[in-house]
């Protein structure tokens, strides 16, 4: 939060729209706050969001001075028609889902690699058939795209397994982060994607990651590649991945997101060669994953409070 953005607490009211939270994580946020009333419904004397929000509850929430998404995402709330007034202060809940998310990933990329989808199909028809030869992530090559919280802990994960680690980032860092072992930008992602047995996307929904693999990408990359996408569906050519699994180019995908969702019924990506879908669910809803995101919301909340600025604040133009 900006020196400008700096705004002292009224003692209004914080709005809690998370149902799922325990009595001890709303006396966390209670104890943070202690000048604040707690409630779990939105109206015009709501100064804080914290959790969902709907278009009706900020038409409704005419005081309102800062939201905090329980979501790493923020697209949904910055479209126009939502009314998100410019001068509310805006932050999220990223790199609380990591271990979660990372531990979806690995899911995913495990079973492509082991042929394990192939088997829970048969094991519904009751048939014992050998499936052939499956792929080992020791000794692999795991590209992640985005080292956020998400694509740190996932890229860790694929290294202490004993992969080799492409990283990529948006912009340029002094170093290279411990869980990968090369560094690459979104300039060189031709480069990291090359040869790669594994390409991992983790990344926000913004005109610069639309479709960033695309037909052409994936005719760059290795012949059964496994493609894994856990951050916005918007980051690959649907239409291309269904061509490039059929044509067996892409040997395998892991999606936990996809355009539009819920994915229609009637969408090729259902019966695409080697996909496996799950319902935007990499979050499993794990008590944890809850725990840390009061605890990112209360550490900002005392800021807040104290009048003090935010570590970070989302950058709208960015989208993150």
């Amino acid at each position: 939060m900006s020196k400008e953005n700096k705004i002292m607490s009224r003692g209004n009211k914080i709005a809690v729209t998370n149902s799922r939270l325990s009595d001890e994580q709303l006396a966390k946020i209670k104890a943070a706050a202690p000048n604040f009333e707690i409630s779990n419904t939105v109206d015009a004397d709501c100064e804080i969001i914290f959790g969902h929000v709907s278009k009706d509850d900020l038409a409704r929430a005419k005081g309102l001075k800062w939201l905090h998404l329980q979501s790493a995402g923020v697209e949904h709330v910055l479209r126009p028609e939502m009314g998100l007034g410019e001068s509310v202060i805006l932050t999220n809940s990223a790199g609380m889902h990591g271990i979660a998310i990372a531990e979806h990933m690995l899911g995913f990329t495990l079973m492509l690699m082991r042929k394990m989808h192939d088997y829970g199909k048969l094991q519904a028809a009751h048939k014992w058939e050998y499936q052939g030869s499956g792929k080992s992530i020791w000794q692999s090559v795991v590209t992640v795209v985005g080292l956020g919280g998400i694509g740190s802990q996932y890229a860790a994960r694929c290294r202490a397994l004993g992969a080799t680690v492409r990283g990529v980032v948006r912009t340029a860092r002094a170093e290279t982060p411990d869980c990968v072992d090369e560094l690459f930008t979104n300039e060189q992602l031709d480069a990291a994607i090359t040869g790669a047995d594994v390409v991992a996307l983790s990344l926000p929904s913004t005109a610069e990651t639309s479709h960033i693999i695309n037909k052409e990408r994936m005719l760059k990359m290795k012949k059964g590649a496994i493609i894994i996408n856990i951050g916005r569906g918007s980051a690959i050519d649907q239409d291309a991945l269904v061509e490039m699994l059929e044509s067996g180019q892409i040997g395998g995908a892991g999606l936990d997101v996809t355009t539009p969702e819920p994915l229609p019924a009637d969408s090729k990506l259902w019966d695409a060669p080697n996909v496996i879908i799950t319902p935007h669910a990499s979050h499993g809803g794990l008590d944890m994953t809850l725990d840390f995101i009061v605890d990112r919301f209360v550490g900002y909340l005392k800021d807040y409070a104290a009048g003090l600025a935010f570590d970070k604040v989302v950058d709208r133009k960015l989208g993150y």
